[in-house]
């Protein structure tokens, strides 16, 4: 992912869980100790393919920096809470700054 961009990201669960009956859902990016976080009313979600689109704005992007951003999904599925194992991404760096 390259800092200043809109990317769309499909991420897959590897889950049985039936996600059509989410009642809270944040996705996590953070770097270093920046975080960007989406919930379960700025994504999209298909449960049949277990995989949630984030967009994220040039803003969003902007906040992260270059190196590593780990990412991760926690839902509550009722009472019962679920975390995804943090993944890491590479950010890209720009060379002209701020939003276009």
């Amino acid at each position: 992912m390259t800092r200043g961009t809109t990317p769309v990201l499909v991420l897959k669960l590897d889950t049985d869980l039936p996600l059509d009956n989410l009642s809270e859902l944040w996705v996590t990016f953070e770097t270093s100790t920046v975080e960007v976080n989406k919930s379960l009313s700025e994504v999209t979600v298909d449960s049949a393919e277990k995989e949630i689109t984030v967009e994220l704005t040039q803003e969003d992007t902007l906040k992260l920096y270059v190196g590593l951003c780990d990412v991760q999904v926690r839902f509550k599925i009722g009472d019962n809470a679920y975390a995804t194992s943090i993944a890491s991404i590479d950010i890209n760096r720009i060379l002209k700054e701020g939003v276009i």
